[in-house]
């Protein structure tokens, strides 16, 4: 089970200026497993310690002494001494200890030489919580989702699948059975989703049920966490907006809709709660006028976008057998799996020390009404997303979208071919399009390069 981030754990621990390091994401999207095989890859030997089990050492924490927790640490491991550059000590789920996270900031100011991982399935309520002690500028961070689509091929042991797909290009396009062949994973991977331990039963029993199982467990497991997530939580309506979700992916969200009944304050907090968990994610609006987006930023204006496509999946209760027989994604529960699919991808696709952040734009004027799925930033300038049922489609959005903002290329995302082409419209400014399959959103940033070439 391959991960992209597994690069940059072995580049920190091999930084000689890293900070402890702090890994966030959400519950079972692999965060102990990601550092169990960074540490094997790298022949690190690991000292993993569990927070929610009772540990003797944090009555030590108080004393802001690294050099004495981590001794006695490797006494309760039995062992004598540790050597800062064989070993790596790996905190999990620290929510348990918050006292934990400000004694990193020793770590680093006193005992720079050890390694030091933290990471938790709740942890980010403990970092959010009033007046809590966090060491600004002391720390530095990682963040995981679920597992990309190549990530996925590289765990069902479709290895040359992803060296075909990091190969790709407008100048020699796939064949049509090609073509063919990645929509069929681009289908399985819309069932099993990107959740680790779906893929995992995926590969080893190739049966839908078992996965549907996996996944329906996952989801159980969210909701089972709501009780922790805050003492004024209300978790009746924590259910009932988990509820809608599907239904309301890739729309503008509007309280009234999501929970009748409840005041928007209600609504707002307990949104709140659930990106603070990374069960969701807002989508903010921007004007687009130029970058950074979030400075032209409507935090009153955003989409909702989900963990992961397999969990929506499954929560819309739509068969692998639909999935299956459908060749064009988008017409699968009205375009929400592929907008889904597309999104998560594109969340991630950053710096992994940099926090996901997504954006789209739209216009809700009489009779001129317009909207692009998804902006992003590329080479200095701002690109426009849109996902695209099928192959075909009109533009009118995307073109009222770069004649306001006088912008000259774009992107869609379709079932149809990777194809570049010139357009010149007389009422419409001339443009570069690129139009990529869905399956190729991980390569989407070099195959754009072609725009401003």
């Amino acid at each position: 089970m391959k991960r992209r981030q597994s690069h940059y754990i072995h580049e920190w621990i091999n930084r000689k200026s890293r900070k402890p390091l702090i890994i966030r994401g959400a519950r079972q999207v692999g965060k102990t497993t990601l550092v169990r095989l960074a540490c094997t890859e790298i022949g690190i030997q690991l000292i993993e310690v569990n927070m929610e089990d009772p540990q003797e050492f944090t009555v030590l924490l108080h004393q802001n002494d690294p050099h004495k927790v981590f001794q006695a640490i490797a006494l309760s491991k039995r062992l004598d001494r540790v050597n800062p550059e064989k070993y790596l000590f790996f905190f999990d789920e620290a929510q348990q200890c918050p006292a934990l996270i400000p004694f990193l900031r020793y770590c680093f100011e006193r005992a720079p030489e050890y390694r030091v991982i933290v990471t938790g399935s709740l942890l980010e309520f403990t970092i959010a919580a009033e007046n809590y002690s966090f060491p600004v500028g002391r720390v530095e961070f990682l963040y995981l989702g679920p597992m990309t689509f190549e990530e996925y091929l590289e765990g069902t042991d479709n290895h040359n699948a992803v060296e075909l797909l990091q190969q790709a290009s407008v100048e020699e396009p796939f064949n049509e059975a090609l073509h063919n062949t990645f929509i069929s994973h681009l289908q399985d991977y819309l069932i099993v989703g990107g959740m680790p331990e779906s893929i995992n039963t995926f590969r080893e029993t190739r049966s839908w049920l078992e996965v549907e199982r996996i996944k329906q467990t996952i989801i159980t497991t969210y909701q089972a966490d709501f009780h922790k997530y805050s003492g004024k939580a209300d978790i009746h309506l924590l259910n009932r907006i988990l509820a809608a979700m599907p239904l309301e992916l890739g729309k503008k969200v509007i309280y009234a809709r999501l929970a009748p009944g409840k005041r928007s304050e209600q609504v707002r907090e307990a949104l709140d709660l659930l990106e603070l968990a990374k069960v969701i994610q807002r989508c903010y609006h921007s004007s687009a006028g130029g970058l950074p987006l979030s400075a032209q930023q409507k935090n009153k204006h955003f989409k909702l976008l989900f963990l992961d496509v397999g969990l929506i999946q499954s929560m819309l209760g739509i068969s692998p057998a639909v999935v299956e027989s459908t060749r064009e994604v988008n017409e699968i529960a009205k375009g929400s799996l592929a907008e889904q699919f597309i999104g998560q991808h594109l969340l991630y696709d950053r710096p992994m020390y940099e926090a996901p952040t997504i954006h789209y734009w739209n216009r809700e004027e009489k009779h001129s009404a317009a909207e692009v799925d998804y902006l992003v930033p590329l080479a200095g300038q701002v690109l426009p997303i849109e996902v695209k049922s099928g192959h075909k489609g009109h533009m009118k959005s995307l073109q009222q979208f770069l004649t306001e903002k006088n912008y000259n290329r774009a992107l869609r995302f379709s079932s149809g071919p990777l194809l570049l082409k010139n357009y010149n419209h007389t009422n419409a400014p001339n443009f570069r399009f690129l139009n990529v399959p869905h399956y190729l959103v991980g390569q989407w940033s070099r195959l754009a390069r072609v725009l401003v070439e």
